[in-house]
């Protein structure tokens, strides 16, 4: 298999220091106006590197509030060479872009697979589609280990606010011994799912959604006796461009 890595590694050119103290707690929109002008790109240009319209670049530099989709934020950063959550939310500090840019940076694989956040999504194989740049400052931080991390997308609406449709979720697939609380790649029989779990007094595990606005999702329980049927794939450690 071909690993894509030079499509998603960071290119941190050295000029990036000379400016990166000016982008400090900026919006989106002024952080990708900011960016683009450094590298010398016309909106045409970075629209085409990232496969968009011209018109959408300029709407999200125009907007400080613009609500740019996971999918566009994630090509963003890519062609821009820095974290998706720095491009959403600016650096809070002047220290921390140039830390940013400096650390060491691992390939985390995206699986050509969704996690449904509603009533499961049927999946024949896993297949890498592309590598996604982490901080393994970060990753050592937080007692992960790059090894053991894959990315997916989340489909569906059942883990509102928590997790939005399209939500790129980073998930831990060593930790597959239930925490009650805690959310979970789970997959019964074929389908592959994200979810909250909790256990009871009796013993049972109740697999819920955080959405209880919407009769839709209902609480499904597992007793002791038959968790063996649930495979936990893996704890969601953070959305992508966000803490969980």
């Amino acid at each position: 298999m071909t690993h894509n890595v030079s499509l998603l590694a960071f290119q941190v050119q050295p000029q990036l220091t000379n400016f990166v103290s000016k982008i400090a707690n900026m919006s989106i929109g002024e952080n990708v106006r900011t960016l683009r002008k450094e590298k010398g790109w016309t909106q045409e240009e970075l629209a085409r590197r990232i496969s968009i319209s011209r018109g959408r670049i300029a709407q999200i530099e125009k907007d400080s509030h613009a609500d740019v989709k996971a999918d566009t934020l994630l090509s963003l950063a890519k062609a821009f060479g820095c974290s998706p959550n720095d491009l959403k939310n600016g650096w809070q500090t002047e220290s921390d872009p140039l830390n940013h840019f400096q650390t060491h940076m691992v390939d985390i694989p995206v699986l050509d697979v969704e996690l449904a956040a509603g009533n499961g999504t049927h999946v024949d194989a896993e297949k890498v589609k592309e590598w996604v740049p982490m901080s393994q400052d970060w990753i050592l931080q937080n007692n992960l280990y790059d090894q053991n991390l894959v990315i997916v997308k989340v489909r569906g609406e059942s883990m509102k606010p928590r997790l939005q449709d399209g939500d790129l979720l980073l998930i831990d697939k060593s930790d597959k011994k239930p925490v009650s609380g805690n959310i979970y790649a789970i997959a019964t029989d074929d389908d592959l799912r994200v979810k909250r779990l909790q256990k009871r007094i009796d013993g049972a595990w109740v697999i819920s959604s955080d959405n209880k606005a919407d009769p839709t999702y209902q609480d499904e329980i597992i007793s002791h006796h038959n968790f063996e049927r649930l495979r936990i794939i893996g704890r969601a450690v953070r959305v992508l461009m966000g803490n969980l």
